[in-house]
């Protein structure tokens, strides 16, 4: 049940970020293609470009938490015996739902901050380009509680 939700959620966001992906790839080879073949640079392609990478770390952090793809040191926990390497591996997941949470609170606090300015080339409510911290944090926090849960339930990741 949890580790069949967590599935459906991670295939969900491999979806949006293959198409942001996709879009900032495009919006870049515009920019490029812009400055060089027209000599005319749009205004809007970086802006683009900068607010799905922000939206694409968060959203990708969240689809790999659940499989531990993060970047790790692992030699300290590969050499604790069992009980004490799981407990380390608790410890470690309590901390990154903390920190998901903070992420979570204090960006959306960010997010409605930013809701006051507009972007300068896009000119949209810089709201939805920072919702990208909360959205992220909640996502990695879901995942990985869902995950923690699955293996407490003997779920099959």
């Amino acid at each position: 049940m949890f580790t069949g939700l967590a599935r459906a959620i991670e295939r969900v966001l491999d979806v949006v970020l293959i198409v942001a992906l996709t879009v900032m790839v495009a919006s870049i080879f515009y920019q490029v293609f812009g400055r060089y073949v027209l000599n005319r640079t749009p205004g809007w392609t970086e802006e683009t470009a900068r607010f799905l990478m922000a939206w694409i770390t968060m959203l990708g952090s969240a689809a790999i938490v659940r499989h531990g793809g993060h970047i790790a040191v692992t030699v300290l926990i590969d050499s604790l015996p069992g009980r004490l390497c799981e407990a380390f591996l608790w410890l470690r997941d309590t901390i990154i739902i903390t920190m998901a949470g903070a992420l979570v609170w204090y960006g959306y606090g960010f997010a409605l901050i930013g809701d006051r300015r507009l972007s300068p080339a896009l000119e949209i409510s810089m709201y939805w380009p920072f919702l990208a911290l909360p959205a992220g944090g909640a996502l990695i926090a879901l995942q990985l509680l869902l995950h923690r849960l699955g293996e407490l339930r003997g779920e099959h990741p």
